[in-house]
């Protein structure tokens, strides 16, 4: 017992919760979802250590796939930080001593939007503060009679603590992460490792609830939308339920609630926001590409209903190992002024594709899959033929791409930047061109989610060039630039091969540009 503090005698818990938040709420208990069943440890082998190895498993109809981390997200207005609240608080009315941690991007966001429900709920629930609890703002704690306690903590990432050694050796409970599109995913796995207080007792496995709006970066990769935008099937022991405005219980709100999102003219911030629509983004005025307009420039299914297999293919390249290899798949339509981005490619170091040999066999197998007979037009960057990029004499990315990708269907050329053109002009010239410069547009596939990351995403620096700001990458060991990499190889394509308007552009009246193995290139080219 706190002194001060009594146990309330007349609760009245006021939760009717919509079948989705039910949903949430079943696979929040200590109890089996499937059956109602008892959770308990079975011993499934030991580590190479030497040390027993145990799984949760229902004793009842055996399911061992029981919920921990849970996602809960979509459209806003859905009820889901009020579901986070309640669970929180029944947690802590349910079992005495319990450390359950309410936490959000930075303290500021946290105490205006979700602390301010947590105190609602318990107030709507016959709970006086000063009476059954009390809220310590110091340390950021609301405190429960029988010692239970909901601790708010920051999640923002600092380049200083990359792995989260704030934390240090606390134990919690459980968690609600709100809003968890904003924090970084090294954060949420650490605070998930520190969920082990008193869990044999009370939850039976740790639980972590967290909630979002539909938006990018890990949380879509994880939890909802794989690289190819199908359905992620989630690991074991976590899952993801979608929300829509419609699953709020309140009808009353709702109602009012929809009229106002159907009043938004932006109809990618109505898609995410309304239907919960993970495929749409928002546009970022911050960013290096201010210009970029996901309701404008992203199209669903624009490879299936654009490309050519008879047209020549143009592929621009980035030769970044970390995090990835990049290479960008388009075709161009100069009679309508229209540049499709087909698709992106990736070259991954899990899969030990980030190197030129593998990522150009993984292309040259995908292109003979599509059926591809148009011919293939390799670009990217300069740099592909320095010769800190070469394995033996005369043999620099480039050649190996054309050797590798050679073959009667795809007959590949080179095109080249002779050098790169001013990184501030180009970027000012490729703003202008999803602004519509001269008629010309682009349409991105929806698929492209590195490429829309990085145009939301890569900020600009205050001389206008691109932010190279690096990230250390835990499980590599290093450190490389998040975004950009794309966005490059959009820029190096956009540069060379729409160069008719890039020379209008500059105020030379020259583009400055000549290209390797051919020549330059206006307003359309042949293959």
């Amino acid at each position: 017992m706190v002194p001060g503090l009594k146990a309330p005698n007349n609760l009245k818990i006021d939760f009717a919760p919509s079948p989705r938040q039910y949903e949430v709420w079943k696979n929040l208990q200590p109890e089996c979802p499937e059956c109602g069943g008892r959770v308990i440890q079975v011993k499934t082998g030991i580590d190479r250590n030497g040390n027993p190895v145990y799984s949760s498993v229902c004793d009842k109809c055996g399911n061992n796939n029981i919920p921990q981390m849970i996602l809960c997200g979509g459209a806003a207005g859905g009820g889901k930080s009020y579901l986070g609240s309640c669970w929180l608080i029944s947690s802590c009315l349910r079992w005495p001593d319990m450390r359950m941690v309410v936490a959000r991007k930075t303290l500021k966001s946290l105490r205006e939007s979700t602390w301010n429900t947590i105190q609602a709920v318990a107030k709507s629930w016959g709970l006086e503060e000063q009476v059954h609890y009390k809220i310590n703002n110091l340390s950021g704690e609301m405190i429960f009679w029988n010692g239970s306690k909901i601790i708010m903590k920051e999640m923002a990432y600092s380049p200083s603590d990359p792995d989260y050694l704030r934390f240090g050796s606390s134990e919690f409970s459980g968690a609600f992460v709100d809003e968890v599109g904003e924090v970084d995913q090294r954060g949420v796995d650490v605070l998930f490792s520190r969920i082990r207080w008193k869990i044999a007792d009370t939850t039976k496995v740790p639980k972590m609830l967290m909630s979002t709006n539909p938006c990018l970066g890990w949380v879509r990769d994880r939890f909802v939308l794989d690289e190819n935008a199908e359905p992620v099937v989630c690991r074991p022991n976590e899952m993801y339920i979608p929300f829509s405005v419609y699953d709020n219980p309140d009808k009353e709100f709702v109602n009012a609630y929809v009229s106002a999102l159907y009043k938004i003219s932006d109809p990618s911030v109505r898609e995410r926001l309304l239907f919960g629509n993970w495929l749409y983004v928002d546009v970022n005025d911050a960013a290096c590409y201010w210009k970029f307009d996901g309701s404008k420039h992203l199209v669903d299914g624009l490879k299936d209903s654009k490309y050519d297999p008879l047209k020549p293919l143009i592929l621009s390249f980035d030769f970044n190992v970390a995090p990835y290899m990049s290479c960008l798949m388009a075709q161009i339509d100069y009679e309508n002024k229209i540049v499709y981005i087909l698709e992106e490619i990736l070259g991954k170091p899990e899969d030990k594709e980030n190197n030129t040999p593998k990522f150009a066999e993984k292309i040259k197998n995908k292109l003979l899959a599509m059926g591809h007979t148009g011919g293939v037009v390799v670009t990217g960057d300069p740099a592909g033929l320095s010769r800190t990029t070469m394995t033996e004499d005369g043999v620099n990315n480039y050649t190996i791409l054309l050797s590798i990708l050679n073959s009667p269907q795809l007959r590949p050329h080179k095109k080249l930047l002779s050098k790169q053109p001013s990184q501030i002009t180009r970027l000012e010239f490729v703003n202008n061109i999803f602004d519509g410069y001269q008629g010309w547009t682009i349409k991105i596939d929806l698929k492209c989610r590195k490429l829309i990351e990085d145009l939301i995403n890569q900020r600009k620096e205050m001389d206008g060039s691109k932010s190279k700001a690096k990230v250390m990458d835990a499980k590599l060991g290093i450190k490389y630039e998040k975004y950009g990499h794309f966005s490059d190889t959009l820029d190096y394509l956009l540069v060379l091969f729409l160069n008719e308007p890039w020379r209008k552009f500059n105020a030379t009246g020259s583009s400055g540009i000549t290209t390797f193995s051919g020549t330059p290139i206006y307003g359309s080219f042949e293959y």
